[in-house]
């Protein structure tokens, strides 16, 4: 089989045409490629046979990535799925084990992750429409679709962009707010600058994600214009207390943040009230759903989130309950115009003023200048499923998460912190406090992968129920390894 780079003529005498060509091989291509995808169905088929995580230290996985840089091949074609079997997949998290109970990563359709080869083999950069033609449309054509689920009439005229994770969508819906208030004080803070920068602040959740303060910082207003308003029991802003800081930072408020699905907790903000509150104050309402978004998937979850409409602009990340691979995130702003507020630039060896295909370049609008076709995988799991069987994943493992609360509260030496407003279970186990060692301790034997939270000075134990597969056998097991791991820590 001969690829179409192969039947250019070449000299056939000179050494590194012939290389070069081998480098591009379709039949090499080809036969690696089956045989990778034979390695990965294997490995999604075997997985719960295999530990969650075969844990080693840093220091000790280190010594396995330790060659000398290969200044030529040092490996066979044929010799690469082996290599990838035992360096790569065996020291990986295994995220499809259904007692991998750890972080807000999705358990990816696998149809989805074959759209991230098309993306990464097309490479199709998305700097302008003209290097990314289809990439830009089926981008432009997720963001419609999102839009629309956010609210099919008052986001009518939404827009957005698809971003390398939530934390640069967080970056950039905060830019777009800030240049919305420094426009309605008469300044251009993105010409200007901290010059012509007042004080300014963002009233966010004491429970909101780092990527806030870290989006301040970057910004210049620095980490401490970011004012955390403490939350109730169930880990949402208290209104009382928002109001207080609105009336107290009066005109200097450049954004309120709201939680639709805290990343602690999986608490979700009194989204009506506070965007009531953003427009009396006339402050722009951020939501942050990065994990919670796409719960309007579901009719049955949507009321959930409940005057999320109201917002100017909201977050929502793919890759957690949408079920894509890493990382696809968009940011949506209700105002189309206002997705141009972020940023601003010239540069005439890319974009051209007088082309009419201006509009659809995608750097105007965002942090990066070459981006990965990141819309095909959303767009792939719309087409073959549809919203409403997406809507089942996620209406699924909050029901898990739902009977798993359940579990904890009929365990008289457990305590649930609160009951699961998503698909996080916040708990822990009395008689030992140590939470952190039990959650060391689980981590080490390789049975389950959880995490911690510290809340209000306690540390809790943090289970992310992401897997559709895991069912209460893997709870039960989970819980009575807690148990287990605690009676060998106390009696060690």
């Amino acid at each position: 089989m001969n690829s179409p780079i192969k039947q250019r003529k070449m000299n056939p005498s000179d050494g590194d045409n012939t290389l070069i060509q081998d480098m591009f091989s379709q039949q090499d291509f080809l036969n690696l490629g089956q045989q990778i995808l034979q390695l990965l169905a294997e490995y999604l088929d075997n997985n719960l046979s295999s530990p969650v995580i075969g844990y080693q230290s840093a220091s000790d996985l280190t010594i396995k990535f330790t060659d000398p840089l290969p200044i030529q091949a040092r490996l066979k074609i044929s010799e690469f799925p082996e290599v990838l079997q035992q360096q790569v997949l065996a020291n990986a998290l295994n995220i499809h084990h259904p007692r991998n109970f750890g972080h807000q990563v999705a358990t990816p359709l696998p149809i989805a992750a074959l759209c991230d080869l098309v993306a990464a083999f097309t490479n199709q950069a998305m700097a302008i429409y003209e290097t990314g033609p289809s990439a830009t449309m089926i981008e432009r054509q997720v963001i419609h679709w999102l839009c629309q689920l956010v609210d099919t009439e008052t986001w009518a005229q939404g827009d957005g962009l698809l971003t390398s994770g939530g934390a640069q969508a967080n970056l950039t819906a905060l830019l777009a707010a800030r240049q919305a208030y420094s426009l309605a004080q008469g300044k251009n803070y993105w010409d200007s600058g901290l010059n012509a920068q007042a004080p300014c602040f963002i009233l966010t959740s004491e429970h909101c994600h780092y990527s806030v303060a870290r989006a301040a910082g970057i910004m210049g207003l620095g980490t401490q214009a970011v004012i955390k308003i403490p939350c109730d029991n169930n880990g949402r802003m208290q209104l009382d207390a928002l109001e207080s800081q609105l009336n107290r930072y009066a005109g200097k408020v450049m954004a309120i943040v709201a939680n639709a699905g805290c990343t602690p907790s999986g608490s979700i903000d009194a989204l009506t009230e506070i965007g009531g509150l953003a427009q009396q104050h006339q402050v722009w309402l951020h939501i942050d759903g990065a994990h919670g978004a796409s719960m309007l998937f579901s009719d049955k979850l949507r009321d959930k989130l409940q005057g999320i409409a109201v917002a100017d602009s909201v977050v929502w990340d793919g890759h957690k309950l949408g079920y894509l691979p890493a990382t696809v995130s968009a940011v949506l702003f209700k105002r189309g115009a206002d997705s141009m507020l972020a940023f601003a630039q010239q540069a005439s060896y890319l974009f051209d003023e007088e082309n009419p295909d201006k509009a659809y370049d995608q750097s105007q609008r965002t942090l990066e200048c070459t981006k990965r076709m990141m819309g095909l995988k959303w767009w792939a799991a719309f087409n073959l499923y549809g919203t409403q069987s997406l809507g089942k994943l996620v209406e699924h493992v909050f029901d898990t998460a739902q009977q798993m609360a359940g579990k904890i509260q009929q365990r008289e030496d457990f305590e649930l912190l609160m009951s699961p407003q998503t698909n996080i279970v916040v708990f822990r186990y009395l008689p030992y406090p140590q939470q952190a060692h039990i959650r060391k301790a689980l981590v080490h034997s390789g049975q389950f992968h959880l995490t911690q939270v510290d809340w209000h000075g306690e540390i809790y134990l943090r289970a992310t129920i992401m897997n559709p597969f895991t069912d209460m056998q893997d709870v039960d097991a989970l819980l009575d390894a807690v148990k287990l791991a605690a009676e060998k820590l106390r009696l060690a």
